[in-house]
């Protein structure tokens, strides 16, 4: 009888999982009883994931369906839900408190600035700790971040100094402190997609699908935030009721992080002993000893990931870019109302949903990786070529171009950064990406602001300049690794 020969351990016969799986068997490593044991491999090389970024889609892709996605496809939900209430007010908001709109986007860079330090840290721990606890955490921090707003709004407008036309009031300097305490805990996002990993690990079609899929709770979140504060603004209570409804949803996104169950297949709380073991992909064993970890090498030098992390924040300025700029040019350049601005907002995520779900389920058995974030980078290149036009017309084209690029290139690039880390430490890859993500969001924000008055719609071209740089390098994101026979 042959043995499947893996991590440290001997495992006789080929796994239920592998049969399904369409690999050949003898591409799994198949060997005779007598081979000596091969030495272990890194996650991100196993059988199922060298076939999925071969040059060929896999044949039967993995599942991971809404069940067991459903608690933290809520719990994302949850925590963009919340964050977009404050999105049609809080420019006001710092307005009414006191101060200028310059400080409307030192506001927003707090919150980069402060994620900057704490995704890493959380991720980290997420690694040792498990994901649930630090969703906990996250979640708890972003509630009372909230409390912190309502308590703004309860507080005498008392001026502590004047600084370049805006005053620094009290509850302005609240706002400051719970953008901070938000940013600090904020792994919410790096820590669920860190989750989704565990979820998906060597399945690698499926894991596509499930990052599309938390990508459509996040545009599903950003499209009813907006319309739920607009709504209870109308009710005649200024600010106070969308931020009581934004406190009781990241309560409720708390509560659903305590629901949710560790991932199969990884060690969770801390170092175990040297004889504790855990199921990997509920079948083969795998030994849990984290105690010498010096003999797993560092996150920059693991195969891969320093080129991710340096598409990350490429992509990231790119995409703040346009963030920063496009309501310049729509009000300065195109002349927009705000009605017809959120119907152009509207379309985009509409648009967005459908692309992370159906369309991207669909593409993704029939195309490489490598193949689908190519051709959404396409989309997004034409789309940002698009954008300097002054028309109506390839705005609202661009918007659907936008959508298209983004709903196949970013799910299927976050799939490959998930791909490239080790078992304990895709916490840490997925922390050190918001990390990389938060500093080119502060840099393209701030850039885009500058610029757009200086450039008007050309600063576009130099977003799809951007993407152009990532598309010449997707040979090498996506290297074309095959199965050994």
């Amino acid at each position: 009888m042959g043995v499947l020969v893996g991590d440290d351990n001997l495992y006789k016969g080929p796994s239920p999982r592998l049969r399904r799986s369409g690999i050949p068997i003898s591409s799994a490593r198949w060997a005779e009883t007598p081979q000596p044991p091969q030495p272990p491999q890194p996650m991100g090389t196993d059988p199922l994931t060298a076939a999925a970024l071969s040059d060929e889609p896999l044949a039967r892709a993995g599942h991971v369906g809404w069940v067991q996605l459903g608690p933290i496809l809520l719990v994302h939900f949850c925590g963009t839900l919340g964050f977009s209430i404050a999105l049609p007010f809080l420019v006001f908001l710092v307005v009414d408190f006191g101060g200028a709109p310059w400080t409307y986007g030192l506001v927003g860079a707090t919150y980069s600035a402060a994620q900057l330090f704490g995704a890493p840290l959380l991720g980290r721990w997420s690694d040792r700790a498990g994901r649930g606890p630090v969703l906990v955490l996250s979640q708890a921090g972003t509630t009372l971040a909230w409390l912190l707003f309502l308590l703004a709004l309860k507080l005498p407008l008392r001026s502590l100094g004047e600084f370049a036309g805006a005053q620094l009031t009290l509850p302005l300097l609240l706002v400051f402190l719970a953008r901070l305490l938000d940013g600090l805990t904020g792994g919410n996002i790096s820590v669920a997609n860190a989750y989704v990993a565990d979820l998906t690990r060597g399945e690698e079609s499926a894991r596509q699908v499930a990052f599309g899929r938390m990508g459509m709770a996040a545009s599903l979140g950003f499209t009813l935030g907006p319309a739920l504060a607009g709504l209870l603004g109308a009710l005649g209570d200024g600010y106070t009721a969308p931020v009581i409804a934004a406190i009781a949803i990241s309560a409720l996104g708390t509560l659903l992080c305590l629901t949710l169950r560790e991932p199969s297949g990884r060690c969770s709380e801390g170092p175990p002993a040297a004889a504790t073991v855990s199921q990997v992909l509920g079948q083969q064993p795998r030994r849990c000893d984290r105690s010498s970890p010096e003999q797993e090498p560092g996150l920059l030098r693991q195969p891969g990931v320093a080129g991710l992390l340096l598409a990350t924040f490429v992509l990231f300025l790119a995409f703040n870019l346009f963030y920063a700029s496009f309501p310049l040019h729509a009000t300065q350049g195109l002349g927009w109302s705000p009605v017809r601005m959120g119907l152009f907002y509207a379309l985009m995520s509409a648009a967005m949903f459908v692309m992370q779900g159906p369309v991207l389920q669909w593409t993704a058995r029939r195309l490489a990786p490598r193949s689908l974030f190519i051709l959404g980078l396409a989309g997004l290149l034409l789309a940002f070529s698009l954008f300097p036009v002054a028309a109506s017309a390839a705005a609202f084209a661009g918007a659907l171009l936008f959508a298209f690029g983004n709903g196949l290139a970013w799910p299927t690039f976050q799939a490959r950064m998930a791909g490239a880390a080790t078992q304990d430490s895709q916490g840490a890859l997925q922390g050190a990406s918001a990390s990389v993500g938060a500093l080119a969001s502060i840099i393209g924000l701030t850039a885009g602001g500058i610029a757009y008055p200086l450039l008007g719609g050309r600063i576009f071209l130099l977003g799809a300049g951007l993407f152009a740089l990532v598309l010449l390098a997707a040979p090498a994101l996506f290297p074309a690794r095959r199965a050994r026979t």
